[in-house]
């Protein structure tokens, strides 16, 4: 018989077992400054009546304080047939860091005096304000590239959208900056994501004639298929001949799979 080492990410499904075991063999003084819910302090008596006992199939979880010594216990424990024995990996101290509430990323001097100016909280990368705006999609639609770039560091969420169901990547296209527009599909934007009225991207940049930026969609799979709620798509929107070549002039089979 053997054991198996677990995470302490796995511990949570193992302790909804009602009839787990768990041992803690570390120092009496750490066992009651701190433990595992339900861990009994290992002792020649809990032992004893452990092995006298005749419930082999109970799973058993054993830790100490970096997991290491722990691993005798269990070797021991799995050697008298026990079935499911495990360890904790990296013990009681991994279990600590597991618990640790991750470190909240705050804004710098510059982004939250930017933040500031915009109406936002210092610390709200998230927050809103008219219409449902977020800093994100303001950056974007400001065409501030470094702060948006800042926004994403953070944390900030591509594909939050505002009460019109437009998201950073629509605002992006509406300042026009194709490396912007770039920089949100390589951080997840969605590109066919669709306002209230349908409209996508790609659909907004060609009724406008921003090529550049329309390409940049179509280069990142941009489906040329999504129709308004008018039932125009993007080809059908073009308002400059540039565009319009550009769209006709794709692979038949590009258009054709689009408007599957």
């Amino acid at each position: 018989m053997s054991y198996r080492d677990i995470q302490p990410a796995e511990v949570a499904a193992l302790r909804a077992e009602a009839d787990l075991l768990v041992f803690d063999i570390r120092d009496p003084g750490s066992f009651a400054r701190g433990h595992l819910d339900g861990a009994e302090p290992v002792s020649d008596a809990i032992l004893q009546q452990l092995i006298k006992g005749r419930q082999r199939k109970r799973p058993v979880l054993v830790y100490c304080y970096h997991g290491n010594s722990s691993r005798s216990l269990c070797e021991f424990i799995a050697n008298f047939g026990f079935e499911r024995v495990y360890n904790l990996a990296g013990g009681w101290l991994a279990w600590e860091q597991f618990l640790a509430p991750a470190p909240v990323a705050v804004p710098g001097p510059i982004l939250a005096d930017w933040l500031g100016q915009h109406g936002f909280p210092a610390d709200g990368i998230h927050a809103r304000i008219d219409n449902g705006m977020s800093p994100l999609m303001l950056a974007a639609l400001k065409g501030e590239r470094a702060v948006a770039e800042s926004l994403l560091a953070l944390g900030a969420d591509p594909n939050h959208v505002n009460d019109d169901d437009h998201h950073a990547l629509w605002f992006a296209c509406v300042h026009g900056d194709p490396e912007l527009v770039s920089l949100l599909i390589e951080r997840g934007a969605n590109v066919d994501n669709q306002n209230v009225n349908g409209a996508t991207c790609a659909i907004y940049t060609a009724s406008t004639g921003k090529l550049e930026v329309l390409r940049r969609l179509v280069e990142a799979g941009a489906d040329l298929g999504k129709e308004t709620s008018g039932g125009y798509t993007a080809l059908e929107s073009a308002s400059t001949l540039p565009v319009l070549k550009y769209l006709r002039g794709l692979a038949p089979d590009r258009r054709e799979l689009s408007a599957a």
